[in-house]
């Protein structure tokens, strides 16, 4: 029989199917690149992968996002802005069985009376995850970046983010918990280490000072 694999597999997000009207857009198999019209609705279908061995609690949700000098930053849900607003997901949260996916619809619906501007933002797959019963738990999130101006112009590029891909098992950028379960592994080791080399100096210098007052 073959080994398990040791992978802890994740949670993973990605465009499913690129709408007609933006397949000449080389970046809309990676991001939600819409150029909206005032009072006009649009949808794009993503997929959600639960690559783990275990049912996993989805939830999933728009936020907003800046793009100042092409620094991509998500905020948020204490902050939205217009896109978010406008934005749903359906289904809003699910259960997906162990390596399986998830279809699901984001839509934008944009009122009659907008105005031109540019909007960011990001839709987000988040998870409760627990590393081992001996740890805390924390959140894992995954996401696709949002470039949807409003009106006949708008930048629907992507620029350089401090934050990462927003693809992948934790694309988001931000340390879920097994990462941090991981970091605060190595740290302990790494500071353990230390301690002990320290106290072998110690031991030794001691050891140095007895053996030279016994003569």
């Amino acid at each position: 029989m073959p080994s398990p694999s040791l992978d802890p597999g994740g949670l993973g997000i990605r465009i499913a199917e690129i709408p007609t009207s933006v397949q000449s857009n080389p970046l809309a198999g990676a991001y939600i690149v819409f150029k909206l019209k005032p009072g006009t609705t649009v949808n794009e279908k993503i997929q959600v992968a639960n690559t783990t061995n275990a049912p996993m609690d989805v939830v999933l949700y728009p936020s907003a996002a800046t793009n100042i000098k092409g620094n991509f930053q998500p905020l948020d849900a204490a902050h939205p802005n217009l896109l978010s607003s406008w934005t749903s997901v359906t289904p809003s949260s699910a259960k997906i069985a162990a390596h399986s996916n998830l279809s699901a619809i984001v839509t934008i619906t944009v009122p009659a009376d907008a105005m031109p501007s540019q909007q960011y933002g990001v839709i987000w797959a988040s998870t409760k995850t627990y590393p081992n019963s001996n740890a805390v738990g924390g959140v894992s999130r995954v996401g696709i970046r949002m470039y949807d101006p409003v009106g006949t112009g708008g930048d629907t590029t992507p620029g350089t983010s401090t934050q990462g891909s927003p693809t992948g098992s934790n694309g988001s950028g931000y340390l879920g918990a097994i990462e941090i379960g991981i970091l605060l592994i190595l740290l302990c080791g790494l500071i353990g280490f230390i301690v002990v080399k320290k106290e072998r100096k110690r031991a030794k210098e001691r050891r140095r000072k007895r053996r030279k007052s016994e003569d």
